[in-house]
């Protein structure tokens, strides 16, 4: 394998881990503050994926400036999800609610599938959209998905610098750390955790817009793609915010050199082996805690 073909392979491997760690991000986050197995993700990556699809269509957007009416769109989404949807389920009990969640949102994820299966005109959609490569030397190197890229960790940074320095974003810190001293010291858990649902189903989506310009889209991703991000969640560690992030990366790469290697077929099995290798010799993640 040439210089020049590796390169490649890890800007490709870096893209697709990219897109996988901001879904996964949102995921972890939403799963370490209100315990919420969201089986649904994918589905608002579909959903993101198709919105931007319409805004490039019918408004006329840039399809790199569409994850900027994609994002705060499905952050209003969140917020209504996880008021009218899992709010009335919270039970005393934590188990109770995290397999009330799992139901709630595993119907959910199947009525949003048919219900795009059934408006949908096209059996799957894509944004065409291209810029000239950069050559480097001897090594070509595909302009848009660097662009791409750079975006993903743009808004990863953002959303970082967000919990970080802001009071919401301390206190989904605090509640992903010890919700129990959370509420103790005041933390107003109900807006907190809406807050919450609604940044991960923002990143999903906005993960969804990229990749509808790079991958054709359909209505029965969804599943698969929730199946890989729990995978990632479960590799970082559940709710390492950090681990999900790298474990999305490592799960791109992994897939990018296998599929280079062993062909299309045997990547999504070399992420579950991946997935299999690491709680085997690190049960609770790359950075959980026992």
């Amino acid at each position: 394998m040439s210089f020049t073909v590796f390169i490649q392979i890890l800007i490709g491997g870096l893209l697709q881990g990219g897109i996988y760690a901001l879904a996964a991000f949102g995921l972890s986050i939403s799963f370490g503050v209100l315990n919420v197995l969201n089986v649904a993700h994918g589905e608002f990556l579909m959903l993101g994926a198709i919105t931007s699809y319409g805004l490039f269509k019918f408004l006329g957007f840039h399809p790199l400036l569409t994850v900027l009416g994609v994002f705060p769109l499905f952050l209003l989404v969140g917020f209504l999800f996880e008021r009218l949807l899992l709010r009335p389920i919270r039970a005393n009990s934590p188990h109770e609610f995290l397999i009330a969640s799992i139901l709630v949102t595993l119907g959910a994820s199947l009525m949003i599938e048919d219900v795009t299966f059934f408006l949908l005109e096209q059996s799957f959609i894509s944004i065409p959209f291209s810029l000239p490569s950069l050559k480097l030397g001897g090594v070509v190197l595909p302009s848009i998905r660097l662009i791409i890229l750079g975006a993903i960790v743009c808004l990863t940074l953002l959303v970082h610098l967000y919990l970080r320095r802001s009071f919401t974003g301390k206190a989904i810190r605090a509640m992903t750390q010890d919700k129990e001293g959370a509420m103790v010291v005041g933390v107003p858990v109900p807006r907190v955790a809406m807050i919450t649902f609604g940044i991960g189903t923002a990143l999903a989506a906005a993960a969804g817009a990229f990749y509808v310009i790079l991958f054709a889209v359909t209505p029965s991703i969804g599943i698969p793609l929730t199946v890989r991000y729990l995978s990632i969640v479960i590799l970082g560690g559940l709710g390492s915010l950090v681990g999900s992030l790298i474990g999305g990366i490592l799960l791109g790469l992994t897939e990018a050199l296998t599929n280079f290697y062993l062909g299309s077929h045997w990547a999504p099995a070399s992420a579950f082996f991946l997935l299999v290798l690491i709680l085997v010799l690190r049960p609770q993640g790359l950075f959980g805690y026992k």
